[in-house]
Formats: structure tokens, sequence, C-alpha cells
């Protein structure tokens, strides 16, 4: 009755043929000579990306850095995000294109791992510079060679040298190291 009608619908475009799976060398050899080089397609991505997104490049100096540093602190306190916010706390030095955050130990060190991706995307938005790069390094608090602290009465001793505050404490709530 209807000879020429498709029972399937309207006819479609044919579906794109895979690559084979190779059954020699000689065939593998034979594809891989007719792909372009991995050097070339980066060459070429490179050039996309030149084209296609400019580069932001404003100078930095410590005083946009301390203040983009502030903000981050609140909008992270006010996130709930505590530890982020003193890791934003501790000193910092510039150099070059690199923004270096002097952490205090092991523990911030973690935290900056974590949100190091985060942070220098941020950085790199509200500096307006694309290229800049975020570090850290270790500076704990040190203690002069020859002052080991190996004791409790060492630790209160540099301790109550360090805050003139815990003197009252240790007499008020008759504190002592030795029991």
């Amino acid at each position: 009755m209807f000879a020429d009608a498709n029972p399937f619908g309207p006819k479609k475009t044919p579906v794109q043929k895979t690559i084979a799976i190779p059954k020699s060398v000689a065939e593998t050899t034979k594809i891989v000579a007719q792909r372009p080089e991995l050097s070339q397609v980066q060459e070429i991505v490179e050039e996309v990306v030149k084209v296609e997104t400019p580069r932001q490049k404003e100078e930095i100096d410590e005083h946009k850095v301390k203040l983009v540093l502030d903000d981050l602190v609140e909008e992270f306190r006010s996130k709930g995000k505590n530890l982020e916010a003193t890791l934003l706390k501790q000193p910092f030095k510039l150099e070059n294109e690199s923004l270096v955050l002097l952490l205090n130990g092991e523990i911030q060190e973690e935290i900056f791992s974590k949100a190091k991706g985060d942070l220098q995307q941020i950085f790199r938005a509200k500096l307006r510079n694309d290229q800049l790069s975020v570090h850290y390094e270790i500076k704990e608090e040190a203690v002069p060679e020859g002052k080991r602290l190996y004791t409790s009465t060492d630790k209160l001793n540099y301790l109550l040298e360090k805050h003139g505050a815990l003197r009252e404490l240790q007499r008020k709530f008759n504190l002592e190291t030795d029991f």
C-alpha cells in the first residue's frame, strides 16, 4: 500500500565509522604514521588558547595582597572555614610573580595543600594577574640553638618570657610544672 514510506520514521544520517582495532604491528604503525604528532597538536592548542584568552598581568604589591587577604579572611570566616582563615592571617612575602605564605607547621601545610588550587584562582582573579602562583614556606618559631626546651620547667619559663599574662594565671591558679 505505502511502498515508498519508511516505517521507522524519516531517514537519518548514517553513523560515523569507528576506528578498527589493528590486527598487526604493521597496521598499528600505519595508523600512527597517519595521525599528527603530539607536539603539533600541542602547538595548535597553545595558539588557540593565546588567541581566545588574553592574559591579565597587573602589578602586584604588598598593599594589594594585604587587602585581598583581609577580604578572604572575612569571606572564609562567614562561610565557617576558620582553618583557611587562620592560614591566610599568616605573614607572607612577594617574590616576582609568586606569593609565598609563611606557615608554622605541618597542620597548616596540609590545609594549604588542600586549598592551594582555589586560593591560587581567587588570588589570580582578585589581583588580575594570571601568572601569579601561590606557594608556602614553613617558618617555625625559632628557639635559639643554645636554648633547647626539654623539660616542662624549661617550656614554662620560655612561655612566661614570651607571654607575661601567663605568670598571672600561674600565680592565680597556683600552677606548678612538676608534680
